[in-house]
């Protein structure tokens, strides 16, 4: 996964996310590392509106573009920011999910996430859950489902910041298994 970000001082932002997965040949897909293929991109704008020195609001829309989905994702974040580096959030976003495969029909799901991180120095850990709320089965053969995700990132630079996230998330929408999920990437700030 790869991340390029520009953030101008009006508060006005931009983003540019490419992600690749395991398994464009039959057999390959739960394979760790094994023929890679392009999984999705996205794009995004945002704008932090300083509410005062330490809340900040940011409306945004993300679009996304994968092999057989294109997803609008509008929404609103709150983050407030304590004097010690710990932070919390909130955000809703609704995302619509526009599918072109087997003539699928759209998905329309509600997305609460739920944040809590710290910044020290060059370095940034964070908790993040999310609660999932759709008109399609999720998981376990219902329309929610549920996330957990923690991610580290080191900010090398004022240009470079690599980072990991482990998440916990469901394995398909008809059962009650879950797995792990890992993530590595790099940002790139200008």
């Amino acid at each position: 996964r790869i991340a390029i970000i520009e953030k101008l001082p009006n508060g006005i932002g931009f983003y540019v996310d490419a992600s690749v997965k395991s398994g464009g040949v039959d057999g390959e897909q739960d394979k760790h590392l094994s023929d890679l293929v392009a999984n999705a991109i996205e794009l995004g704008v945002s704008y932090n509106y300083k509410v005062t020195d330490n809340f900040v609001l940011q409306p945004g829309f993300i679009f996304e573009s994968g092999p057989d989905t294109s997803i609008y994702k509008p929404y609103l974040r709150g983050q407030y920011n304590f004097d010690s580096g710990v932070y919390m959030a909130g955000r809703y976003r609704y995302d619509y999910a526009r599918k072109t495969a087997n003539y699928s029909d759209d998905e329309k799901t509600n997305r609460f996430d739920t944040y809590i991180g710290y910044v020290f120095d060059e370095l940034k850990l964070e908790y993040n859950f999310t609660w999932m709320d759709s008109d399609q089965i999720k998981f376990d053969n219902k329309k929610t489902n549920y996330e957990h995700n923690v991610a580290l990132a080191w900010k090398l630079n004022k240009s470079f910041t690599p980072y990991v996230e482990v998440g916990n998330v469901a394995v398909r929408n008809n059962t009650d298994e879950r797995q792990t999920r890992y993530r590595v990437g790099l940002q790139y700030h200008f």
